[in-house]
C-alpha cells in the first residue's frame, strides 16, 4: 500500500505529467488507491485510448455541489517513475464520494470529468466532452452518487433492493413490450400498498438529491447497460429501482381507486411518488437500451427531445448554460447530423451562450432530414434576462419550467391530430440575403391572417387551472365576447370554413385549443360535437350556477339550490363539464385573440393586436409573429412571439388558398 510522508509539502499536480496525445483519440483514468478509513485519498492518474482502453473502469456521476475545491488528493507518480506526490485540489462532493467509494485492500478504477478532464484547458474541455458519449458507454458500471446516509436512506435502499427484486424474479420485466404491458398493469394493480418495504419509500426526500436536477446526469445514467444507484454504503442496480417505483405508483393508485384501505398510509409519500422525477429518466435509458441492441423501431431520442424533457414543466440546472445543449449531445441519436460540436475556447458569456443556443436551434430547425419547426414552440417569452439582449426572437433559451406546447404528442404510440401546414410535413429553409446580428432565420410559409383584437389586462390570458368559478366564467365570457364579434363579420368567401355550422363551432373548440381529454380514452382527441361541444354548455350552466349561488350568504340557502339543481345526480352522470374543464389545460398560458377576417384563436400571453398568424412549412401548428420596422436587404422581417391555435386552420386549409411566401425571423 502507497503511504505518504506526513511532514512533506506536496506541489500542486501538473496534467503535463498525464498529457494526451491526438484529440479524441485517448483519455485519462484514474487509480483510486486502497486505503483505510482515516488515511488521505490517493490515486494515480493515467492515460488510456478511447477505442480499446487497456484497463476496465467505472464511470463516477455525482453532483459538484457549489464547485469550490477546498479538499484535495493526492497524486503519486506512474509506477516505475521517481518523484514526490503531487496534490489535486477537488470538491467537498467527490471528496466524500471517493472516500466512500475507495477500497481498503485493492485499487479502483474510475472515471471522473472532475479529475480526469484539465478544467483550465478549455479547448482539451471541448474534445473531452465529444469523448463522454463514448466514455460511459465503454464503462463496465456507471456509479451514480447520492451522498452519503442521511434521512434513513439506508431503509429506501433496502426497499428499492426488496421490492425490485422481488419483481424481477417474478419476470416483471418480461411484460415491458407494447403487447404484454396490459397485462403488466393488471398484475401490478393486485400490489399491496401497506407492505413495510414499499411503505419506507417515504423515509427518505430522495428525489429532492442535487443529483436528480443535475442537466449532465440524463446521458450519464443512460448510456450503460450497467448502472448503480450509491447512497452511503448502500447500492442497488438502477433497472431495481425502475421496477420498484413502478409498482410503488401502482399501489398508490389503487389507493384512490378503493382498492385497499390500509391503515396509517403515510400522506407525503402519495406526494413524493406522484412528483418523483426519474420517470424521463428511466424512459431516456429504457429508449437508449433498444436503441442500442437495435431492436425494431428503436430510434432513441433526438437532441430536441431531450431538451424538452429536462426543460419543460422541469428546472433542471447546469452552471454553464451551453451546458444546456452540450451535456446531451453524447445521448441524442442525431448529433452528427446536427453539426453541433462542444466548444468551450470561447469566454463564458451570455454572447456566447446566446451563439450556441442558436446554432442548435438552427440546426434543429433546418436539419434535411430531420428539421422540426415545432422547435419554435419552445421560443417562449420572456427570455433569461442575461440572454435576452443576444438572443434572437425565435432561438429557445432552454431555461427550465418553460411552458409544454399546448399540443404535445408521443409520436410513438399516438398518431397526429394537427396538420396546419398539410403534408407532407416538411419544413422549407430559406436563406438570407444578408448576414445579420442576431442571427435572421428564413422560413417559407403562409400568412393566415392579421389580429385584430385581444382579450386585455392581466386577467385575459389563461394562466393557471386553479379552481374558482367565477374566473373560469369570466375567462369563456371574454371568449364568447371575441365569438360574438366574429360571427358579426359577413362570411367572406376567401374563407377556410367550409359552412356556416362549422364557423360557429369555433365558440367551443377555441377555449381547449381543439383538443379533449377524457377519462374514458385516456388521453388526448380532436374535440368533437359530442363531447366538447355539450361538455362547454355543460360546464356553462354549472359555472353561472356557481356564481349565484356565491352570491347567496345564507349556507342553508345555497344548500337548497344545490338540490334543486339536482347537484348530486348531475355529478354522478357526468353532466357539469368536467372532461371539457379538464381539457381547458392545454391552453394554459394562453390569450384569446380575434383575426380580421374572424377567425378566433389562442395566443401566446404576448400577443397584441396588429401581430399575425402564420403556417409555416412543415408546422402542424400556426404561429404568431410581429412586424418588425427593421428591413431585410429591401424584405420584411418579423419578431417571433409565439405558438398558436386558430379555429379553422389546423388542417392544412391554408395549402392552395394562400399564396407561399418568404418569413424573415429576427
Amino acid at each position: 500500500m502507497d503511504k505518504l510522508s506526513e511532514t512533506q509539502v506536496y506541489t500542486p499536480f501538473c496534467y503535463s505529467l498525464a498529457e494526451l496525445g491526438a484529440p479524441g483519440a485517448e483519455f485519462r483514468l484514474l487509480e483510486l488507491l486502497p486505503s483505510a478509513a482515516e488515511d488521505e485519498l490517493v490515486c494515480r492518474i493515467l492515460v488510456a485510448e478511447i477505442g480499446q482502453p487497456s484497463q476496465e473502469f467505472k464511470a463516477l456521476s455525482y453532483t459538484w455541489g457549489n464547485g469550490a475545491q477546498t479538499h484535495s488528493i493526492a497524486v503519486l507518480p506512474k509506477k516505475g517513475n521517481a518523484g514526490a506526490p503531487k496534490v489535486l485540489a477537488i470538491t467537498e462532493s467527490l471528496h466524500t464520494a471517493l472516500v466512500h467509494l475507495r477500497h481498503v485492500r485493492k485499487p479502483v478504477w474510475l472515471w471522473i470529468d472532475q479529475i480526469c478532464i484539465n478544467q483550465e484547458d478549455h479547448a482539451e474541455k471541448g474534445e473531452q466532452v465529444r469523448l463522454m458519449g463514448s466514455i460511459y458507454t465503454k464503462a463496465e458500471q456507471v456509479l451514480v452518487w447520492l451522498g452519503p446516509v442521511a434521512d434513513g436512506s439506508d431503509a429506501l435502499m433496502d426497499a428499492w433492493q426488496t421490492v425490485g427484486q422481488a419483481a424481477r424474479d417474478y419476470g416483471i420485466e418480461s411484460y415491458y413490450t407494447k403487447e404484454r404491458w396490459p397485462l403488466l398493469a393488471r398484475i401490478l394493480n393486485n400490489v399491496e400498498p401497506s407492505d413495510p418495504k414499499t411503505v419506507e419509500f417515504h423515509a427518505l426526500h430522495w428525489f429532492a438529491r442535487a443529483w436528480f436536477t443535475r442537466a449532465w446526469t440524463i446521458q450519464e445514467f443512460c448510456l450503460c447497460t450497467n448502472t448503480l444507484f450509491v447512497c452511503g454504503t448502500k447500492t442497488v442496480q438502477a433497472e431495481l429501482v425502475m421496477i420498484a417505483i413502478q409498482i410503488l405508483q401502482y399501489s398508490i393508485s389503487n389507493l384512490f381507486h378503493s382498492v385497499y384501505t390500509p391503515a396509517n398510509v403515510p400522506l407525503p409519500l402519495l406526494g413524493e411518488v406522484s412528483d418523483e422525477p426519474t420517470g424521463r429518466l428511466f424512459s431516456c435509458r429504457q429508449r437508449r437500451r433498444k436503441f442500442d441492441r437495435g431492436e425494431p423501431h428503436a430510434t432513441g431520442d433526438q437532441l430536441h427531445a431531450l431538451l424538452r424533457k429536462l426543460y419543460v414543466d422541469h428546472d433542471t440546472q447546469a452552471k454553464l448554460h451551453r451546458d444546456r445543449i452540450y451535456s446531451l449531445l453524447g445521448l441524442a441519436v442525431d448529433t452528427s447530423s446536427l453539426g453541433i460540436t462542444p466548444d468551450y475556447t470561447h469566454p463564458d458569456s451570455p454572447a456566447a451562450d446566446a451563439r450556441i443556443l442558436t446554432q442548435a436551434a438552427r440546426a434543429m430547425i433546418t436539419n434535411p432530414s430531420t428539421g422540426r419547426i415545432d422547435i419554435l414552440c419552445a421560443s417562449q417569452h420572456p427570455k433569461s434576462p442575461a440572454l435576452a439582449p443576444y438572443l434572437p426572437s425565435w432561438v429557445p433559451d432552454w431555461r427550465g419550467s418553460l411552458r409544454p406546447s399546448f399540443y404535445t404528442v408521443n409520436e410513438a404510440a399516438s398518431p397526429h391530430l394537427f396538420a396546419a401546414c398539410g403534408h407532407p410535413v416538411e419544413v422549407k429553409p430559406v436563406p438570407s440575403p444578408v448576414d445579420m446580428d442576431p442571427p435572421v432565420l428564413g422560413l417559407a410559409g403562409y400568412l393566415v391572417d392579421t389580429i385584430e383584437t385581444v382579450t386585455p389586462g392581466d386577467d385575459g390570458a389563461w394562466e393557471d387551472m386553479s379552481w374558482h368559478a367565477g374566473r373560469f366564467l369570466a375567462f369563456l365570457t371574454q371568449i364568447d365576447t371575441l365569438f360574438s364579434l366574429a360571427m358579426s363579420k359577413p362570411h367572406p368567401h376567401t374563407s377556410f370554413y367550409p359552412t356556416e355550422e362549422r364557423r360557429a363551432e369555433a365558440r367551443w373548440r377555441t377555449p381547449t385549443g381543439d383538443l379533449y381529454w377524457t377519462a374514458a380514452q385516456g388521453g388526448m382527441q380532436r374535440a368533437t360535437a359530442e363531447d366538447a361541444g355539450v361538455g362547454h354548455k355543460q360546464l356553462w350552466e354549472m359555472l353561472k350556477f356557481f356564481v349565484a349561488c356565491e352570491r347567496v350568504g345564507d349556507a342553508a340557502e345555497q344548500s337548497k339550490r344545490f338540490e334543486e339543481w339536482d347537484w348530486e345526480g348531475k355529478v354522478s352522470r357526468g353532466e357539469v363539464g368536467g372532461d371539457y374543464r379538464e381539457s381547458m389545460k392545454y391552453v394554459v398560458g394562453k390569450r384569446p385573440f380575434l383575426a380580421g377576417e374572424g377567425y378566433l384563436g389562442m395566443g401566446p400571453a404576448e400577443v397584441q393586436g396588429g401581430d399575425v398568424v402564420v403556417v409555416f412549412c412543415g408546422g402542424r401548428v400556426p404561429f404568431v409573429l410581429r412586424p418588425s420596422e427593421s428591413k431585410l436587404g429591401g424584405e420584411e422581417v418579423f419578431e417571433f412571439v409565439g405558438e398558436a391555435y386558430c379555429d379553422g386552420v389546423m388542417d392544412g386549409e391554408v395549402v392552395g388558398r394562400r399564396e407561399l411566401r418568404e418569413f424573415f425571423l429576427v
